[in-house]
């Protein structure tokens, strides 16, 4: 069943990367969006190693595999799309916003506490410290998109044109957590697929979504 997911979800990210070539290089796009198009691809080389592996070994190691480093790469891009220039453009760190700052804890909390579900389960192994890796970066991500989702937009519009995108962003970071636990916990087969129609959904629509917001920037 997971190697019909993993290439299921390598065609959707493949898809969403090409989407992403075509539409953002060929015109000289911001940095900004260019990394979330690196994001998608780190995602489509995991999930191709995860599909290659599944396909010659039937299984995926436990601990560490290379298909790891799609996840940690994917959302290193967007943390790093996120952080710097554009948070610094959407928060000035007036006092106003410090609730705002505190609120978008939450999501890397939620990120913490099934990854901690995990380890109460299944005790420390090299499989869920690797997970643990993982969540560490899905967690930094997630924070700056709950924080560009809930503030206020005082710049002209510029936030408020992603936030669709940056919703979409965190159901994708929620949805690797939980991909986690399905597999850990070899939850039924309704799970998996629930959770793999959402992720593929997802990476179909998000470089779509955002092309839609950012074009927003200049009219």
């Amino acid at each position: 069943m997971y190697l019909y997911i993993s290439l299921a979800l390598t065609i959707a990210s493949g898809i969403g990367f090409t989407y992403g070539v075509v539409r953002f290089f060929r015109n000289k796009s911001a940095l900004y969006v260019r990394m979330i198009v690196f994001a998608v691809g780190c995602a489509m080389l995991g999930r191709l190693f995860e599909t290659l592996q599944l396909l010659v070994t039937g299984t995926l190691n436990d601990g560490f595999n290379v298909g790891m480093l799609g996840v940690i790469g994917s959302f290193l891009f967007l943390f790093s799309a996120n952080f710097g220039q554009m948070d610094s453009i959407v928060d000035d760190h007036f006092p106003e916003f410090r609730k705002t700052r505190i609120i978008s804890f939450a999501a890397p909390f939620v990120v913490a506490a099934l990854w901690f579900v995990l380890v109460a389960a299944k005790g420390i192994s090299k499989t869920t410290l690797w997970f643990g890796v993982e969540a560490v970066f899905i967690a930094q991500a997630s924070y700056f998109h709950l924080k560009h989702l809930i503030i206020n937009d005082i710049d002209y519009g510029l936030i408020r044109s992603i936030r669709s995108y940056n919703l979409l962003a965190l159901v994708y970071a929620l949805l690797c957590m939980l991909e986690m636990l399905v597999r850990s916990f070899n939850l039924p087969a309704f799970f998996a697929v629930a959770v793999c129609v959402l992720q593929f959904a997802v990476l179909l629509a998000i470089l779509p979504i955002l092309e839609r917001g950012v074009k927003k920037w200049t009219t």
